[in-house]
């Protein structure tokens, strides 16, 4: 899968136009690793990409120098998802949430029944309704192309 990098950084602005917080951007990146595991696959690609995303969500923090983190927890995947979606308030940050877990189910183009699962539970914890997802699913999706 390719992406337009420049399209995907306006994406991400566009979906959040105000700063975001240090606080978020290390949430989202969380998010972002569990969207990355979800399958239960390491995918060279998809692990490029977590790296890339995470960079972008970083500057939209003012973190550009900062590196993209692994977590290595014990908790359950499941309370993890539910703890790091609490602590994101802002509808913006949500959505950015959102929309990058989107992008990193993509990245292997062949959507796994567990990232669906995924996705939904993301969705749910996160308070976005069907309608908003498939919105936000739509934009991400303008920004990737299959290879």
């Amino acid at each position: 899968m390719d992406i337009d990098a420049g399209r995907f950084r306006d994406i991400l602005r566009a979906q959040h136009p105000e700063a975001l917080s240090p606080l978020d951007a290390e949430v989202i990146v969380a998010i972002a690793q569990l969207a990355v595991d979800a399958d239960g696959r390491e995918d060279a690609g998809e692990i490029r990409l977590f790296f890339t995303v995470g960079k972008a969500v970083f500057a939209l923090a003012g973190m550009e120098d900062a590196a993209t983190p692994t977590f290595a927890v014990d908790e359950d995947d499941d309370q993890r998802l539910l703890a790091l979606a609490g602590k994101l308030t802002a509808t913006s940050s949500r959505e950015l949430a959102f929309s990058v877990a989107q992008l990193l189910t993509l990245a292997d183009v062949a959507i796994a029944p567990e990232e669906d699962t995924f996705i939904e539970s993301l969705r749910v914890a996160l308070a976005i309704d069907s309608d908003r997802a498939g919105e936000l699913a739509s934009t991400i999706n303008e920004a990737v192309t299959p290879r």
